[in-house]
């Protein structure tokens, strides 16, 4: 899936939540609304039927004529009122008055007859006893439309309730109205939508033109393309394209230095076993005691750099391997295997070399690279071993890793020589002899566990140096 299509369907799903937020609440607050408005003018239509009928009491009696010629006076009106999308005809209220027993006096409909109890229908119950009185009752039980809310005053004669004037007011036209507002809100809200939507799209595209430039930058870094860094407006993005660029400019100089020394020490081999084979020869012509020394120096230098030449292709090689093939098996034979190739060089110098690795344990990892990282920790530790003592190899599992001992009982290693000791050719020299390695070693044992996924720390002991390898489990 695209940025761009990510992008517009991340902002979809937000609108589209919003929006139902929006829309559940329109639909469920929209008509609660009106019918608050509806009540709240009927409680004024209401207390002024009440002031007016408690004015012309007399004899405590109601004056109900009064409210039946005037309703009967304002249906025989005719007008027409046009409120927005309705047009208004006839007067829709409904009034009845009870008397201070809630006994029905009076009902301008003429759907219910006077004498009938209303003290116990919640507007006349409330108002007869001091408290805000309303109601909402549907005519028809099952019709939603047909529902009247009714709001009751009380009419007063001396601070005494003598009666109750109730007005009702049917809620069929405010459906309408509430219906028409929702239509309104929802083709409002798909408008928005749209407009969102469109919107998105030129958002994603704004976000994602340097990206799609970056990527074509980057495509042409890969096929080797010498192409400049493209326009990017978004600062980060800008940033990160001037990074790559960076990086392009180091990995170029990088690979050539790579290249360069590929070259060469492809070209020294040649020479250098000239130069070896031609000392050979000599070996059988020169007698003197200066002869065989001056040629003993120039085999021991041609190794030297026949090995440095080695390791050199060997570490360039490791260093572009991006992953390597792990096998499982078994760490006992392992490094037993590595104990047996070393017997000579341990009898030349006196030593021994003591292994305790668990007969169960089972390591996982390239065993011909881990085989070269485990001789080169052991070569070391035999160059600086004192002639008599002990190298050990151990080995300790553990849940998370394996850790991998190779201790010696030689001099240590300087403070100084640490934060170098796994850098390109730096090298100690070796105790007796002050000969200098190729300085290649380590850092060769340190890509290896890097490909592994695994650490190789040095620290010294007492005595000796201690040479720890961690492999992930």
């Amino acid at each position: 899936m695209t940025l761009r299509l990510r992008i517009i369907l991340t902002f979809a799903l937000l609108m589209a939540l919003a929006f139902s937020g929006i829309i559940w609440l329109i639909i469920n607050d929209v008509r609660p609304r009106y019918l608050e408005a509806v009540e709240e003018s009927t409680v004024d239509t209401a207390e002024i039927i009440a002031a007016m009928l408690s004015r012309q009491i007399t004899e405590d009696r109601l004056p109900v004529e009064t409210i039946s010629a005037t309703m009967e006076a304002v249906r025989r009106r005719t007008f027409a009122a046009r409120i927005y999308n309705i047009v208004k005809r006839n007067v829709s209220l409904r009034i009845y008055v009870t008397d201070a027993r809630g006994i029905l006096l009076y009902d301008s409909t003429g759907m219910a007859k006077p004498g009938e109890d209303y003290s116990l229908w919640r507007d006349v119950y409330l108002t007869l006893r001091g408290q805000y009185g309303a109601r909402s009752t549907r005519t028809i039980p099952d019709a939603p439309s047909s529902q009247v809310i009714f709001v009751a005053a009380p009419i007063l004669k001396n601070g005494k309730t003598v009666g109750v004037v109730s007005v009702g007011k049917p809620t069929n036209s405010i459906s309408f109205l509430i219906a028409i507002a929702q239509k309104r809100f929802l083709l409002s809200l798909i408008l928005i939508a749209a407009a969102a939507i469109a919107l998105s799209v030129g958002l994603s595209c704004w976000i994602t033109r340097p990206v799609k430039r970056l990527t074509q930058y980057a495509t042409a870094i890969r096929k080797g393309e010498a192409k400049p860094l493209p326009a990017l407006e978004s600062s980060e993005i800008r940033d990160l394209g001037a990074a790559m660029e960076e990086m392009q400019t180091k990995l170029e100089g990088k690979n050539y230095i790579e290249d360069y020394v590929r070259a060469l020490t492809h070209e020294l081999k040649s020479p250098l076993t000239g130069i070896k084979g031609a000392g050979e020869i000599l070996h059988d012509h020169v007698t003197g005691k200066d002869g065989m020394k001056f040629l003993n120096i120039v085999d021991t230098e041609v190794d030297r750099l026949h090995s440095l030449v080695d390791r050199m292709l060997q570490l360039s090689r490791l260093e572009n391997v991006r992953a390597v093939n792990k096998t499982k098996f078994r760490a006992a034979p392992f490094f037993q295997a590595i104990a047996d190739s070393f017997q000579t060089h341990l009898a030349a110098g006196d030593l021994r070399l003591k292994t305790a690795v668990p007969e169960d344990l089972v390591l996982d990892g390239d065993e011909f690279l881990l085989r070269q990282a485990v001789d080169n920790l052991i070569a070391n530790a035999i160059d600086f071993s004192p002639q008599g003592s002990t190298i050990s190899i151990t080995a300790v599992p553990s849940r998370e890793a394996v850790s991998i001992i190779v201790r010696d009982q030689g001099c240590g290693m300087p403070d100084f020589a640490f934060d170098k000791a796994f850098s390109k050719f730096f090298s100690l020299s070796r105790p007796g002899t002050g000969k200098k390695s190729t300085g290649l070693g380590l850092p060769f044992v340190a890509e290896v566990l890097s490909l592994h996924g695994g650490t190789v720390r040095l620290a010294n002991a007492e005595p000796g140096l201690e040479a720890t390898i961690t492999l992930p489990a």
